[in-house]
C-alpha cells in the first residue's frame, strides 16, 4: 500500500500533498452536491481527476474512502457508496479539517433529517460491539484533536432533529415488531413520552417485549457515526437505568444515513461503555 492510505497493489510514488488535496477537495463538493440531492457519479469523476492526479481510478477512490473514514468518526454522513477505509495517515485528517471549515454547512442538518436503509429495507438490530482492550484516547493525535474541536457527541446531542428522527424510527421499528409478533396489545401500549417533551422521565420510549411481554425503557441516541461514536448520557438517564435495570435499554442508533443500524446496552452501563465526566454543575460557594 502506498502512503496515505492508497488502495492496495497501487503503483507509483507516494501521494503528494497537492494530490490528496486536490482528491478531498472534489470529495467535499461532491458531498455538497449529494446533499442538494444532486446524482452523483463517481465513476465519472475517477476518469477526470486520474489525470490530473497521476492516480488509477481504484486508488483515487480507496482515498476518496478515507475521506468517509474521518467524517465517520465525526458522526458525519459520508457520500452513499464510498464506504469508510479506515487506514490513512495524520495528513489526510488535517487537510478534511481545512476543507470543514472551508464547508461547515456540511456540519449541519437539513430541516428534514430521514434515515437511509440497506437493501434490508429498514433498521437492522445487531449485538453491540465487542469489548476492546484499548480505549478513546488511543487514537492518532491528529484525529484526537479533530473529535475534540467538532465534537460528535455534544453537536449530536444539540441536534434535535436528528434525536427525533432517530426516535421516530426506532417508536416505528418496535410498534412494527410488536405487531408481526402477533402483539398488537403491546403496540398500543407502547408510549413516546420525549416526543411530548418529558424529557425529565430519563428514557424516550416505553415498549415490550414481544415473548414475554417485558417492559423496555428506551433511551435512543442517534448519530451519523459508527458503532464506537461518542454520546452523551444526563445523570437523570444514568440514575434511571440504575433504578431500572431489568427494563432499561440504552439504544445506540448509527450510521443513520448509511445504512442505519442499532443495538442496546443495558445496565450496568459502564459494563458496556466508558463513562467519562464531561461536565459538572457548578455553584460558587
Amino acid at each position: 500500500m502506498d502512503a496515505e492510505g492508497a488502495a492496495p497493489g497501487a503503483k507509483g510514488t507516494d501521494w503528494t500533498a497537492e494530490q490528496v488535496a486536490i482528491v478531498v477537495a472534489n470529495y467535499f463538493l461532491m458531498l455538497e452536491r449529494e446533499r442538494a440531492g444532486d446524482k452523483i457519479n463517481k465513476a465519472d469523476l475517477y476518469r477526470r481527476l486520474s489525470p490530473e492526479v497521476g492516480r488509477s481510478a481504484k486508488s483515487i477512490e480507496w482515498k476518496l474512502r478515507n475521506v468517509s473514514a474521518v467524517l465517520e468518526e465525526l458522526g458525519i454522513a459520508w457520500i452513499p457508496g464510498l464506504l469508510p477505509a479506515h487506514n490513512y495517515q495524520d495528513s489526510l485528517v488535517q487537510v478534511v479539517e481545512a476543507q470543514i471549515g472551508l464547508h461547515p454547512k456540511i456540519l449541519t442538518e437539513p430541516v428534514v433529517v430521514q434515515p437511509r436503509f440497506t437493501s434490508a429495507g429498514g433498521p437492522v438490530l445487531v449485538p453491540p460491539p465487542a469489548v476492546l482492550n484499548s480505549g478513546p484516547q488511543d487514537r492518532q493525535p491528529a484525529l484526537r484533536r479533530l473529535i475534540g474541536k467538532y465534537d460528535p457527541a455534544a453537536r449530536d446531542e444539540l441536534n434535535r432533529s436528528l434525536g427525533r428522527a432517530g426516535e421516530e424510527m426506532v417508536f416505528k421499528f418496535e410498534f412494527d415488531r410488536l405487531c408481526q409478533a402477533g402483539r398488537k396489545d403491546l403496540a398500543k401500549e407502547m408510549d413516546w413520552p420525549s416526543d411530548r417533551g418529558e424529557d425529565h422521565r430519563g428514557y424516550d420510549i416505553r415498549s415490550f417485549e414481544p415473548d414475554s411481554g417485558e417492559e423496555r425503557l428506551l433511551e435512543i441516541k442517534t448519530t451519523h457515526g459508527h458503532a464506537r461514536t461518542r454520546f452523551w448520557l444526563s445523570r437523570n438517564q444514568v440514575e434511571t437505568a440504575a433504578e431500572n435495570p431489568s427494563a432499561y435499554r440504552v439504544r445506540r442508533v448509527f450510521h443513520f444515513r448509511n445504512g442505519a443500524q442499532m443495538f442496546d446496552i443495558k445496565p450496568p452501563l459502564d459494563a458496556g461503555l466508558w463513562l467519562m465526566p464531561d461536565k459538572y454543575v457548578a455553584v460558587p460557594r
